[in-house]
């Protein structure tokens, strides 16, 4: 039986840090393509995060910008509350919106043909927006409720346009560290206690050039300028936000690490709406922390 929870407000705790995942976190969302054009359909993936909790799934919802506000959609869903998928009006939910539900419905937008009619043709070469609301929520036993402070929300601007050169998500190439690659997929073992150069490579063509059409009607190629977010289970930074093509930080271990195996990861904003990802896993040889622990006792 699927379970429908649609939780329209919350009140999460903050966070002592903001590159810290301690806690249920929608760190990234990407459309694609990331600039659609009316009649396109766009596909969504997002980058969801639950150290201690697995996460449940996700709602997703979309609407005009002429229909959101500066906090997102204006969905009513006062008559929605959890049932199971027998008892659910999917019309109602439809027509309040919704695009998705993770993870039994992936989330997919078709851009309405006439989304751009209502801007002069001038303007439609710059467009306008859609704004996604995504609404994650941890694994719950069946019939439990899910808690509004357990819940995370977030927003996502979709630039919907007649561009020359539409935008496109950058793609994440791979990472380093100290200067070794490091294989899809693997896993890098590290000692407590140590600092250690990360680096997150862009594919090459992630940097994109662009036509921008200037208030006065001129055409400007411009270059985009991307900066990195950083994110961690434990340890630190010497930095958490990076602009290219700055694409390394250094990551200090913890002393004592509570996680035998966690990750760190990478998020890439091209300042368009395009983004990427990129997760690291690493591991920790807590002998040492054994060892050092054992001669402080004697």
């Amino acid at each position: 039986m699927m379970i429908i929870y649609i939780i329209t407000a919350c009140d999460t705790e903050s966070m002592a840090q903001s590159w810290q995942v301690d806690r249920l976190r929608v760190l990234a969302v990407a459309a694609t393509p990331a600039e659609p054009r009316p009649g396109d359909l766009v596909t969504f993936d997002a980058l969801i995060l639950s150290p201690a909790v697995p996460v449940g799934g996700s709602a997703w919802f979309v609407c005009s910008a002429s229909a959101s506000s500066e906090f997102g959609c204006e969905i009513d869903t006062s008559s929605l509350s959890g049932a199971s998928a027998d008892e659910i009006d999917f019309a109602a939910l439809q027509a309040a919106g919704l695009i998705g539900y993770l993870p039994d419905l992936p989330p997919v937008w078709l851009v309405p043909p006439d989304f751009l009619d209502a801007l002069p043709e001038a303007d439609r070469l710059e467009g306008t927006f859609a704004m996604t609301y995504i609404t994650a929520f941890p694994e719950v036993e069946e019939g439990a409720e899910v808690a509004e402070e357990d819940v995370e929300i977030a927003y996502k601007r979709v630039p919907v346009s007649l561009a020359q050169t539409p935008n496109r998500n950058p793609g994440f190439a791979g990472w380093s560290v100290d200067g070794f690659p490091v294989a899809d997929g693997a896993t890098v073992r590290l000692d407590p206690a140590q600092a250690y150069t990360i680096e997150a490579r862009l594919a090459d063509d992630a940097v994109e050039t662009y036509t921008f059409r200037t208030e006065a009607g001129k055409d400007e190629e411009r270059t985009e300028e991307p900066y990195l977010s950083w994110y961690l289970q434990e340890g630190s930074f010497d930095q958490t936000n990076t602009l290219y093509p700055f694409d390394e930080v250094v990551y200090f271990a913890p002393d004592q690490p509570t996680l035998k195996s966690q990750a760190l990861w990478v998020v890439i904003r091209d300042r368009r709406g395009g983004m990427g990802w990129g997760t690291l896993n690493l591991s920790f040889d807590v002998t040492e922390v054994a060892e050092r622990q054992r001669a402080l006792r004697r």
